[in-house]
């Protein structure tokens, strides 16, 4: 007979170590056993010089393991607390990343808007951190098309929001016509899915 595992028993243990050096032990006993339980998974070796380092970690560690209840689950636990512009922006980079897998769009489209506020503010430390080049992945950018296109079929909106994006630095005309292109051809493959579609004969 299968037994589930005992979650009330492990997450009892002693807070791990790496919690405690990163200053979440109070954090961390807000959570409940399951969710204590998923996140010794993922902190060998995980940043610890400060929380918001451990949770950066925490929160691609956990959507890489596609567990993103945890991943939101620290998100929102450091967006409700004090920091500067660029620490807000990395934060709320894996928040997205975590809303975007769980399909809650919504929200993740809210906090594609905010970093994307913040955006010009840390453009240049962002630059920098990524030596000198903005990296594929920025999940303020990528997510929102993502949702646009690919949720909500907003292909007219999509392509105002790819101009936004070379006017604020994050993509070039080249990469907007690439990006153009292949929502080009998402839009002719929905709509040749939906010409035929099979219909059972009555």
């Amino acid at each position: 007979m299968y037994r589930f595992p005992d979650f009330q028993s492990m997450a009892q243990a002693e807070i791990p170590k790496e919690i405690v050096d990163a200053g979440l032990s109070d954090w961390y006993e807000t959570l409940n056993d399951p969710n204590k339980v998923r996140m010794r998974r993922y902190i060998q070796g995980i940043d610890t010089s400060s929380p918001q380092a451990f949770l950066v970690q925490l929160m691609q560690r956990a959507t890489e393991d596609h567990n993103y209840g945890l991943s939101i689950v620290a998100g929102e636990y450091a967006a409700n607390h004090e920091m500067d512009d660029y620490s807000r922006f990395i934060i709320t980079e894996g928040y997205i990343d975590g809303l975007f897998g769980a399909e809650r769009y919504d929200e993740a489209k809210e906090a594609c808007a905010r970093n994307l506020d913040l955006f010009p503010l840390i453009k240049d430390r962002f630059l920098q951190e990524n030596g000198g080049e903005l990296p594929k992945h920025i999940a303020c950018r990528n997510r929102l098309i993502d949702i646009v296109v690919g949720v909500e079929s907003g292909y007219d909106l999509a392509d105002e929001i790819l101009t936004q994006y070379v006017k604020m630095g994050l993509i070039d005309e080249e990469e907007k016509e690439y990006r153009l292109q292949s929502i080009k051809i998402h839009r002719m493959q929905k709509t040749f899915d939906n010409l035929f579609i099979y219909r059972p004969k009555q």
